[in-house]
């Protein structure tokens, strides 16, 4: 019988350098569940949009997946990194997983040239992943992660990088070389100064609203949608001009979102080993996952003439906008 508060003792048992897979695992494996996914995935996502380029082959013409199919996106985002997450860099269902991706891109490319070569949109995603769950852990006023699970995630993301190239098939270069770096890295990336786009824009809403649309009521659907503003960087909103939400009701939120964190790792005993969350996805009996798949798709049919009645009109002239507006009608 695992002690009641294993995993901690567990991870200040490892060393870094050579246990990274084990310390990350146990860092971000536990604990899960699909609203803790959805609201890491809205408050993640929008960080990688931030450029023309990476905006223009997420929403395309039409609001892509983002727009008709938006919780299995989420859904399939999860998945991998929960995958990864638990797996390690060096299983051979992680490069698995990765190499999909890549091939993914190179679809991709073909219809858009150019969009997926940009190294440093690459290494700021890995770097960004490094840090994320540290970052989150400081808004809420948590203690940050110890220097051995530094250590671990950045080695855990490090090898990653091995493995993703870009639609040249170029590896990736210049990650960086620890930890502080790594924050330095993703600090300079966030401050550069950005223009912004349209399709950036209605990314960021379309996600930061899925959040709201799929777990709370539509009376409090502005709540929901509030969670990950109130999380997200400062920079990215302004990139993507996202009007803060209220001082009051960011606190608010971020108050509760932390005591619920602290509840559940101070005052609840830890997951059993086995209670793992990605273990569980994979050996979920059928019936369940078409189950599952059918309530997902469900959502994602309402919530597309939900978002374009709520946003055709909000940017006028602009032809994605407008595109909406006809979605709108013919649903």
């Amino acid at each position: 019988m695992p002690a009641y508060h294993w995993i901690n003792r567990e991870i200040e048992s490892l060393d870094p350098h050579t246990d990274y897979e084990r310390i990350y695992r146990l860092s971000t494996g536990y604990g899960l569940n699909d609203f803790a996914n959805n609201l890491i995935y809205a408050l993640t996502f929008p960080n990688f949009v931030v450029t023309p380029h990476g905006a223009e082959v997420v929403w395309r013409d039409d609001g892509g997946k983002v727009l008709s199919k938006a919780t299995q996106r989420e859904e399939e985002t999860q998945n991998n990194n929960a995958l990864w997450w638990y797996y390690g860099p060096n299983d051979p269902r992680t490069q698995k997983s990765i190499e999909g991706i890549n091939k993914l891109h190179k679809y991709w490319a073909k219809k858009y040239p150019g969009r997926f070569s940009d190294n440093e949109d690459y290494v700021y995603t890995l770097a960004f992943s490094v840090i994320l769950v540290h970052r989150l852990r400081l808004r809420l006023g948590l203690r940050g992660w110890s220097e051995k699970q530094k250590i671990a995630a950045h080695l855990f993301w490090q090898d990653m990088a091995k493995y993703f190239v870009t639609e040249e098939d170029n590896h990736l270069i210049g990650f960086p070389s620890d930890w502080d770096a790594t924050v330095k890295y993703c600090e300079e990336f966030e401050n550069t100064p950005r223009e912004g786009t349209e399709r950036g824009h209605l990314i960021a809403e379309a996600i930061y609203s899925q959040f709201g649309f799929r777990y709370f009521p539509r009376p409090l659907h502005w709540l929901g949608r509030a969670m990950p503003i109130a999380l997200s960087l400062p920079s990215t909103l302004k990139v993507h001009k996202i009007d803060p939400i209220n001082p009051v009701l960011e606190a608010v939120i971020i108050w509760v979102v932390g005591a619920m964190f602290w509840i559940m790792e101070t005052l609840l005993p830890d997951p059993s080993p086995e209670k793992a969350w990605w273990p569980n996805m994979e050996t979920m009996e059928q019936g369940e996952k078409v189950s599952r798949q059918k309530e997902l798709r469900q959502v994602d049919q309402a919530f597309k003439p939900f978002f374009a009645s709520s946003h055709a009109n909000h940017w006028p002239g602009c032809p994605f906008h407008a595109a909406m507006g006809k979605t709108e009608k013919s649903s």
